[in-house]
């Protein structure tokens, strides 16, 4: 079974993030996708165009994230999985549900306090720092080909969708 993607807009503090920011998907505590940017980059990146139907506007910070499955990373997604995520470490308040198909999700999470600590894709806890969030996102053992895969299935339904409503609009024309 292939992965799923989520995608959308993502915040910290009420503000967009710089291109790059980490964004981790996990399920029952295991990292299970992060995500990927324009041009195979880790993280964030901004939008340069708005995409009204998902509520994206030009110059919001945009996040992908596929989610690998069960099949490929044991202990990973299945119909109905739980799908929490980390923003630069800080845990979003929105969680996902793993399906079949891509789901739009928009992102928020706050900073936190001096002196507190935050969450890690291994379930535990380390304090806040960008050095560790840095080594976390630069894990060259996490498997990417099962995601870049699954990020050229996202294009593809994407152009079978736009030349899907292209023949629609020409054939309401003829008619």
């Amino acid at each position: 079974m292939p992965p799923t993607t989520f995608f959308g807009t993502v915040t910290l503090d009420g503000h967009g993030v710089s291109d790059g920011t980490w964004v981790v998907a996990l399920i029952d505590g295991k990292a299970c996708g992060e995500g990927r940017g324009e041009s195979g980059r880790k993280g964030t990146w901004t939008a340069t165009e708005a995409s009204p139907e998902y509520g994206i506007r030009s110059g919001d910070s945009l996040y992908a994230v596929d989610v690998f499955s069960d099949s490929q990373v044991p202990g990973c997604g299945t119909d109905g999985a739980i799908v929490t995520f980390l923003i630069a470490g800080r845990p979003a308040h929105q969680r996902g549900v793993w399906k079949e198909y891509p789901t739009p999700l928009n992102l928020t999470a706050e900073t936190s306090h001096a002196g507190e600590r935050t969450a890690t894709p291994g379930g535990g806890e380390t304090p806040a720092s960008p050095a560790s969030e840095a080594e976390a996102s630069d894990d060259s053992s996490f498997p990417w080909w099962p995601a870049v895969a699954g990020g050229a299935a996202l294009v593809a339904v994407a152009i079978a969708a736009a030349l899907w409503q292209a023949r629609r609009t020409a054939r309401r024309k003829q008619a």
